[in-house]
């Protein structure tokens, strides 16, 4: 039975040669970000296409079959191992760049997600509470809707991290960070988000857009990842936690391939946590790194085939 949930990922094929050529040439147009700050900016790591959004729209399919619909937010572009004519078969629906940001112009190209996530709301016919995702988060087991969403109220998938310097903080951390100092003034601790699907709100994204014009605006503006930026999942987070009373409900269900993890982890612990979804013991998963892990060890890809489902209708 489908629910009137919908799922948004965010994907872009980076080895598109056009694609990266318009990204680099932007890049030293405009890029203005911090040394320490490459790899979770502007590295072509972040781009690259691998097989992770092919196991995310599986594992969607086959673990969350309740779903709605899938909107797929791409740049001019369709990956090549879907069928376009047979995307409807999946539920599957392609957003453009230029319908996310028909009132904002001048933001395109972007290559932002922090960017691309502001706009999530403005998508015509997204149900009122969806799930946002990158192509890197998959499912390895079942998932029902109240996994995310509970007696209405969006879960909080996150755990309390303290506030740390500014000059300690990585970029990413640095954008939950900016998300809590809007609604608490001078928060000791922050809502670390979990690295797997988060639930949102079409009425909050509003509310908060009211209430941080400016903020929602340097979002936009913005190429690539800046620490100037939040993020707007964490943003929602904060507000459900602090104005909505949502509990926080932890990163249990949730196994992160950290790079660290990807590049340098032993098979005997990436066996393990594969083994975790097995038992139904863990729900979530994201491969920050997907290509060094299965060259490291190519049994993962079966894996993750079990793990994530049979085949699309529409892929080739």
């Amino acid at each position: 039975m489908q629910s009137e949930i919908d799922f948004v990922i965010t994907w872009v094929d980076g080895n598109d040669p056009v694609h990266k050529a318009k990204r680099k040439r932007w890049q030293s147009r405009v890029w203005q970000g911090e040394s320490r700050d490459v790899e979770q900016s502007v590295s072509d790591k972040r781009f690259v296409q691998h097989r992770e959004l092919i196991y995310c729209l599986r594992s969607i399919k086959h673990h969350a079959p309740w779903y709605r619909k899938i909107w797929l937010v791409t740049d001019n572009q369709i990956p090549e191992f879907l069928d376009s004519d047979k995307l409807a078969e999946d539920r599957i629906f392609v957003v453009d760049h230029t319908l996310l940001f028909k009132h904002h112009p001048d933001a395109l190209p972007t290559f932002n997600t922090r960017a691309i996530v502001s706009q999530l709301d403005v998508i015509e016919g997204l149900s009122a509470q969806f799930i946002y995702g990158n192509d890197d988060f998959m499912f390895g087991s079942a998932v029902s809707p109240d996994f995310f969403f509970n007696e209405d109220k969006p879960v909080i998938w996150g755990d309390w991290q303290p506030v740390l310097p500014d000059t300690d903080t990585t970029l990413f951390q640095q954008g939950m960070i900016n998300a809590v100092r809007m609604v608490e003034a001078d928060p000791g601790q922050f809502i670390h988000i979990s690295h797997g699907f988060q639930p949102m709100d079409k009425d909050i994204i509003g509310k908060l857009k009211s209430c941080f014009t400016d903020a929602f605006a340097n979002n936009v503006q913005h190429k690539f990842r800046h620490r100037s930026q939040f993020l707007v999942e964490s943003l929602h987070n904060h507000y459900c936690y602090y104005k909505l009373m949502c509990p926080v409900a932890g990163t249990e269900p949730m196994v992160h391939f950290s790079f660290e993890l990807c590049r340098e982890g032993t098979e005997e612990k990436v066996r393990f946590l594969l083994d975790l979804f097995k038992t139904g013991e863990r729900k979530m998963l994201c491969i920050n790194e997907y290509q060094a892990l299965v060259e490291r060890m190519a049994f993962v890809e079966g894996e993750l085939d079990t793990l994530c489902g049979p085949a699309l209708f529409s892929e080739h």
